[in-house]
């Protein structure tokens, strides 16, 4: 019985080392543009230009493949005292931006990895953060399928709360 014990335990060591090899060497493929994809309905939003209606904040997040990104966020991201206040997990706040801060969306991302979801990203325009690349929280959208709330809409749209249409575009 102790040599089975053995044989299964010394097995069980050659398999873990073989994962955990494979692990360390796994890449994160590239994202696709999948902007001008009909599956995801987005081309008429690229290249709007906007402004928002709400104090947002630029924050660093760290990525589930450790990687960082600057992403755009709505104040119950940053805001302690909204009613609806739920921060990010170990985000820094880069700066909070004021109402009328300017913002181009630039093009729908998909990513290839273990997520599979989609980001829209976004030029900010800003003194301090001029042309800028940054990623939009999903709050900053209209709920359909590509974003959480589970609706069943393709429709993307911009949540008027939060982001209003600029006529005289930078």
């Amino acid at each position: 019985m102790l040599a089975m014990v053995s044989l299964f335990l010394s097995g069980c060591g050659k398999s873990s080392n073989k994962y955990l090899d494979e692990l360390k060497n796994y890449k994160q493929p590239p994202d696709t543009d999948v902007t001008q994809s009909p599956e995801y309905n987005f081309s008429p939003l690229a290249g709007t230009v906007w402004q928002t209606k709400a104090k947002t904040a630029l924050v660093d997040v760290t990525r589930y493949t450790n990687e960082h990104a600057i992403d755009l966020v709505p104040p119950e991201t940053f805001e302690p005292t909204d009613l609806k206040y739920k921060p990010i997990a170990g985000m820094q706040i880069i700066s909070v931006l004021p109402i009328g801060t300017c913002l181009r969306i630039e093009r729908l991302m998909k990513d290839n990895g273990e997520w599979g979801g989609v980001r829209v990203m976004a030029t900010i325009f800003n003194e301090t953060y001029s042309n800028k690349v940054i990623y939009l929280d999903p709050r900053l959208l209209e709920f359909n399928q590509f974003t959480r709330g589970g609706s069943t809409s393709t429709n993307r749209d911009i949540n008027p709360d939060m982001l209003e249409a600029v006529t005289n575009a930078p």
